[in-house]
């Protein structure tokens, strides 16, 4: 079908658009609900291991480099997206959906991030997974960390996946007809 790859490429518009949708108006609803930044404000949502809190961060995804230097964020930044673009430009052609939802799902949470980061100077943060009987929590994420996580696992099974290009094997089906011997049958019916 030649129309495909045209509409994964719309497919991968509508997921992105899709993520940055549902992740501005999730942070949107924290903040208004929550109103100040403060860890110690925890909703349990459904249950003692995941809930709600509103969290501040001036780092990168899953808070990486929040205490740490502007200039090292904005590195990490610039390269992580400079690596989606390359892959995005190095894949384009490939007529993949699976391929195209994940560029979807990771420029969509990149996007939504940086909205943050230029809107407010930080990102929302709001999900907040803990086991308390052993002590673990992870780190505060959101609905773009999630999307950005989940596209990322879904371009890895793809490069596990794709097919390989095979090379082109020599043409044996029409060798030169000069360079041929004669079958023993042909040569005693020459020979006659």
């Amino acid at each position: 079908m030649k129309n495909r790859p045209y509409l994964y490429d719309v497919v991968m518009l509508l997921v992105g658009i899709i993520v940055i949708s549902l992740d501005q108006w999730s942070k949107a609803a924290i903040r208004q609900h929550f109103g100040i930044c403060d860890t110690s404000a925890y909703i349990p949502f459904p249950n003692d291991h995941f809930g709600l809190v509103y969290v501040c961060n001036n780092g990168a995804a899953f808070s990486l480099f929040a205490q740490g230097n502007a200039l090292l964020l904005f590195a990490f930044i610039a390269i992580a997206l400079a690596v989606i673009i390359w892959l995005y430009i190095y894949f384009s052609k490939q007529p993949s959906l699976l391929l195209k939802i994940s560029f979807g799902l990771i420029l969509g949470g990149a996007i939504g991030n940086l909205i943050d980061r230029f809107r407010l100077g930080y990102v929302t943060d709001f999900l907040m997974f803990s086991i308390k009987q052993i002590g673990f929590t992870f780190a505060i994420f959101n609905l773009a960390d999630s999307s950005i996580c989940i596209g990322i696992f879904l371009l890895m099974i793809y490069l596990w996946r794709r097919p390989t290009i095979a090379k082109r094997a020599p043409d044996t089906q029409n060798p030169d007809p000069t360079l041929v011997e004669p079958s023993p049958a042909e040569r005693s019916s020459q020979q006659i």
